[in-house]
């Protein structure tokens, strides 16, 4: 692959990835009040005593990109940085389900529960 299809394939995993952060965000918002996602995430959220990170990477036939997220206080996931992370410390998405959801926004902000929350377990631990 030339530099310049790199660079735009880089760019391109990066959006969906937001996207798909943005979408799990908006979902968080509008059901934190709704029966069963209040109690789930609100007991989580108010385990945790500061916020915090853990590593995620997309993938398609092969790893594409890495990223550091956030966890914070007021339920929101960011990125905080992207970097190489050793294979044990990741969670894989793949980039045909993060553009499945980020093309599908709202199916998934209405049924958070189509969301795959998995890698959240790395932050909270087994329920």
């Amino acid at each position: 692959m030339k530099p310049a299809e790199q660079i735009k394939d880089a760019r391109e995993y990066e959006e969906v990835f937001q996207k798909y952060l943005e979408i799990c965000n908006r979902a968080i918002e509008q059901n934190k009040n709704k029966f069963p996602y209040t109690e789930i995430w609100g007991a989580r959220f108010k385990a945790l005593k500061d916020e915090a990170t853990l590593h995620a990477i997309v993938y398609d036939d092969r790893p594409k990109m890495e990223f550091m997220l956030r966890l914070t206080r007021d339920m929101k996931i960011e990125i905080v940085e992207k970097k190489p992370i050793s294979l044990e410390d990741e969670w894989p998405f793949t980039y045909q389900y993060l553009k499945r959801v980020v093309d599908n926004p709202q199916e998934y902000i209405e049924n958070p529960a189509k969301l795959e929350w998995g890698w959240l377990k790395t932050i909270f631990g087994p329920a």
